[in-house]
């Protein structure tokens, strides 16, 4: 193999798929970044439509990562022009990628009904019910004691979005425990409900593994290799959420900070993690773990 196809392992074909389904939400990032949110969200939206060009033109089919990321992307953006506060752009990133993990999650479970998603579904429902109506902590309280219930159970064996669920209410409580801050349990919420629903999306629209059905055209990879892949991204889109939401909280908008020798707000903070952060780490995970999946390669 020569040394570039080991550092860029993508065809002319691929690499089209790839910017198309990407480029515009790196593009977002960079300009966000440099010009701001009116700039950064105008140039979504002309790269996007650049895209569906281009996807049209090779494969006959708009590029989806784009269109769902440009139609959250303007509704929040106008709610953050609107109301003069960034913490609507900011928290479109954690709905966002918590939708999304959800979405892929859902590529692992077998829908059958509108009972059997409601009996997948209810832990986060009860949480959020008892959250309403007793408090926060008693509603996560109830989700660690339905969680354990289906533990013993399934003796074990529960599902994708039952782990990541646990998952993430066992940061946020810890944080909540730490800080004494309540805003972490209705962080927890937000994150969780954004699963939820992108789960429930999931299950009843795509009935299949979502990244094998975007570019199964493009790469060829065993059915235990997509689901790996899907897995594995849908993971790190939580694992984002997350970290989104811990730099949001932590750093206030109407607060200053030193940061290495610079004064920044809590905003420049949140944008300067993202680009030289998230951005960087989204790349080099994505480039690792397609490197990986040659293993699976048909």
């Amino acid at each position: 193999m020569s040394p570039r196809k080991r550092l860029f392992p993508f065809n002319a074909e691929q690499t089209i798929n790839i910017l198309s389904e990407f480029g515009p939400l790196v593009t977002m990032f960079v300009v966000n970044a440099a010009y701001g949110i009116n700039a950064g969200t105008w140039a979504l939206i002309i790269t996007t439509v650049l895209a569906i060009i281009a996807m049209i033109y090779m494969f006959h089919r708009p590029p989806v990562f784009p269109l769902i990321a440009s139609t959250v992307t303007i509704a929040f953006g106008a709610l953050t022009l609107i109301t003069h506060d960034p913490m609507w752009v900011q928290i479109k990133v954690t709905i966002f990628n918590a939708l999304f993990a959800g979405f892929l999650f859902s590529s692992f479970w077998h829908y059958k009904g509108p009972r059997q998603l409601l009996n997948e579904l209810g832990p986060i429902a009860a949480m959020l019910l008892v959250s309403w109506a007793v408090g926060l902590q008693a509603g996560i309280l109830t989700l660690f004691g339905l969680m354990g219930i289906a533990l013993v159970a399934s003796r074990g064996k529960l599902s994708d979005l039952d782990w990541v669920t646990i998952g993430i209410a066992t940061v946020f409580f810890a944080l909540d425990i730490f800080a004494h801050d309540a805003i972490w349990l209705k962080t927890n919420l937000i994150v969780c409900s954004a699963l939820a629903i992108g789960f429930a999306l999931g299950a009843m629209i795509m009935r299949e593994n979502f990244f094998q059905y975007v570019f199964e055209k493009t790469f060829h990879y065993s059915q235990e290799g997509w689901d790996l892949f899907t897995r594995s991204f849908a993971w790190f889109f939580v694992f984002t959420a997350v970290a989104n939401e811990i730099v949001r909280i932590s750093f206030r908008d109407d607060q200053t900070y030193m940061l290495l020798g610079h004064a920044m707000t809590g905003v420049d903070i949140w944008i300067a993690f993202k680009l030289f952060i998230i951005l960087p780490l989204s790349g080099i995970y994505a480039w690792l773990l397609t490197k990986w999946m040659s293993k699976y390669h048909l």
